[in-house]
């Protein structure tokens, strides 16, 4: 074999060797990745059932301390294995309860990304958008007869707008049903709506 021969083999053989490593560290996006959305249903249905709630209720408050969304989801620590990292990628809507419309936001990933879902990586190709958990965690609540967005892993990838529009739903829900801590809520809710333009940048 002559030698440009072997030069040739041996840079398809590099190639082909980078290629992969190319794709994983330059194509596919692992910024911004979000949590196991699932996790968190089985976390607030132990948390029920440690609390002498029915876990297959559908009527069951979700945690409450205060109105603070910091305070709220540490209630479920012990559910996540101690495991809390997660909590500065999220915000909470506390004061919400299982059998509220299924369209209301419970939690959300604080800034746009182009995950769809924990396991699936996606290219920096795809555009960003939001990803928010509703109170029905698109498995319950209302029949299932509510169209979802998005695909994700209980679930929803939104717009801007959309986002912006079902947090502020939310928002009014809980100022008119008057739950407990509500002006702490809304406070800490609006203040957050309010900045979600500047995040979408």
């Amino acid at each position: 074999m002559r030698l440009s021969t072997r030069i040739r083999w041996l840079v398809v053989v590099l190639v082909l060797i980078s290629l992969p490593i190319v794709y994983y560290n330059f194509i596919l996006d692992w910024q911004n990745k979000p949590f196991c959305h699932k996790q968190f249903l089985i976390a607030f249905q132990t948390w029920f059932a440690i609390n002498g709630k029915d876990p297959d209720g559908q009527n069951n408050e979700y945690p409450n301390v205060g109105g603070n969304s910091s305070d709220s989801l540490n209630v479920i620590r012990k559910e996540m294995g101690d495991y809390m990292d997660w909590k500065a990628d999220y915000g909470y809507v506390p004061g919400l309860r299982q059998n509220d419309p299924g369209h209301l936001v419970l939690m959300y990933f604080n800034r746009p990304t182009r995950w769809t879902m924990h396991v699936l990586a996606p290219t920096i190709f795809e555009d960003k958008a939001w990803i928010l958990v509703p109170v029905d965690f698109c498995i319950y609540g209302n029949g299932g007869s509510r169209k979802l967005s998005g695909g994700g892993e209980c679930s929803e990838r939104v717009s801007t707008d959309e986002f912006k529009q079902r947090l502020a739903d939310t928002i009014d829900f809980i100022r008119t049903q008057k739950r407990p801590n509500w002006e702490t809520i809304v406070a800490e809710q609006t203040k957050f709506l309010n900045s979600i333009d500047s995040l979408s940048r």
